[in-house]
């Protein structure tokens, strides 16, 4: 029996579930059963160090600061050559390297000539106006910054690239505008033996008599949950038995009570619910019992607009979805791929 190709998947963390961490999650388990894989991350959560121990993918933590961490951009220049120095015990010269995010292109473009770059989208912390714009004043400042001392870095990791893939057209487009480079778009599917219509009985007793309307979102201004609060608002007054359930990636208490505040000013409280992080095998469930889903993204060059997990994976269960008006891709794509 020939031996598996080895493969090392780089990327920043996996402190949440998110919808590009679960992306990469479907990819690398389909190409474990043809390549010899090592996933290395600056940090992981126990959510996502269960799922790849119980799918027999090994994955390194180095336990360090990453990207969600102020010290860890403070000190930035160290951390790049402490990560480096450890990937270089990692990772035998002349690996087949995929890196997904930057820094981990910067740090791929290090260790070989060749590798192939996973590019959700232009780095949204340097790349993205819509995304920036949306955090309050000192956050931009500090964004402006960083991208001015480290922007051009990423750039030139890019464009070092052998293989540059990305999720659709709309990101091959912003991807050209940002760095000058060709991508390959690949798509994204959804697991449907996973995503497919079922609802428990205890689920449906729970939200009897109400019409389920759910919203995914990480807190980030450019998901637009303020807006789906006051669209829910307006919807309620129409249909008084429609209640909200809003799934979060990661905890933001902070954010939770300010949006607790706006449904309240809007005197929709009580029909807002925040489920906080829904585990994997939950969510079918969920988007099945809803009537639809609401995303309300509006950065037309980022992927998380241009491409969201929780639109497919509701279509999958037989769930309509609604988006910002700006998204045309993704549906049409879905759209073929279903007739």
């Amino acid at each position: 029996m020939l031996n598996k190709p080895k493969l090392f998947w780089l990327h920043p963390h996996f402190l949440y579930w998110m919808g590009g961490t679960k992306y990469i999650y479907e990819v690398i388990t389909r190409l474990s059963s043809s390549f010899d894989l090592t996933v290395i991350v600056e940090n992981t959560g126990d959510y996502a160090a269960k799922l790849y121990q119980s799918a027999g993918i090994n994955l390194i933590s180095l336990n360090k600061s990453s990207t969600t961490s102020l010290y860890y951009w403070l000190t930035f220049p160290l951390q790049q050559v402490d990560t480096l120095r450890r990937l270089n015990r990692l990772i035998p010269r002349g690996s087949l390297i995929v890196s997904s995010m930057f820094p981990m292109n910067y740090l791929a473009s290090r260790l070989t000539w060749k590798h192939i770059q996973l590019c959700f989208e232009p780095f949204a912390f340097f790349h993205d106006p819509d995304f920036q714009k949306g955090f309050p004043l000192p956050k931009r400042f500090l964004l402006k910054i960083l991208q001015l001392l480290y922007g051009q870095l990423d750039v030139k990791a890019t464009k070092k690239s052998s293989v540059l893939i990305t999720l659709n057209q709309v990101t091959a487009k912003t991807i050209k505008q940002i760095y000058g480079m060709r991508s390959t778009p690949v798509y994204t599917g959804i697991d449907s033996t996973h995503f497919h219509h079922h609802v428990s009985p205890t689920l449906k007793a729970r939200y009897a008599g109400k019409e389920i309307i759910v919203h995914s979102t990480d807190y980030t201004p450019v998901k637009g949950t303020d807006r789906m609060i006051r669209i829910f608002a307006q919807v309620k007054k129409l249909e008084p038995q429609t209640h909200l359930l809003i799934t979060s990636t990661i905890d933001n208490p902070l954010a939770v009570k300010t949006y607790q505040e706006l449904a309240k000013s809007l005197g929709v409280s009580k029909s807002v619910e925040f489920l906080g992080f829904v585990d994997y095998d939950l969510l079918p469930q969920l988007y099945s019992l809803a009537k639809v889903l609401v995303q309300c993204s509006y950065s037309e060059r980022s992927g998380t607009t241009s491409m969201a997990l929780p639109v497919k994976e509701a279509m999958a269960c037989g769930t309509p979805a609604i988006r910002s008006p700006i998204t045309t891709e993704e549906l049409i794509q879905e759209m073929k791929g279903r007739w």
